[in-house]
């Protein structure tokens, strides 16, 4: 992985586009460069962000935070988007946005 700062992808459009797991690595790259980016912005200004969710939404700030959180959503609720039901490769893409934004 690259330590540079790329723009975040529209994490929300790029769920609905995987399928399989060529797909699913897209997701999962951009979902690192997103982090990455929100973690850069953080630390850029640690006291805006003190009590709050970092700019791009994440609540958690660490990988294990998010793995925990995507852990904990497995079997919680149904796929919040239909199409996710029958596609075992966009369900854990869904789980892991879902744990972005968890606490």
């Amino acid at each position: 992985m690259t330590n540079e700062i790329a723009a975040p992808a529209d994490l929300d459009a790029l769920l609905d586009l995987v399928q399989d797991e060529e797909t699913f690595g897209t997701f999962l790259h951009a979902l690192a460069i997103d982090f990455e980016t929100d973690r850069a912005l953080v630390s850029a200004d640690p006291e805006q962000y003190k009590y709050s969710a970092g700019p791009l939404g994440w609540e958690v700030g660490t990988i294990s935070g998010l793995l925990f959180g995507a852990a904990a959503e497995a079997g919680r609720r149904p796929p919040l988007r239909p199409a996710v039901a029958s596609n075992p490769w966009k369900r854990c893409a869904e789980m892991l946005l879902i744990a972005k934004i968890m606490e």
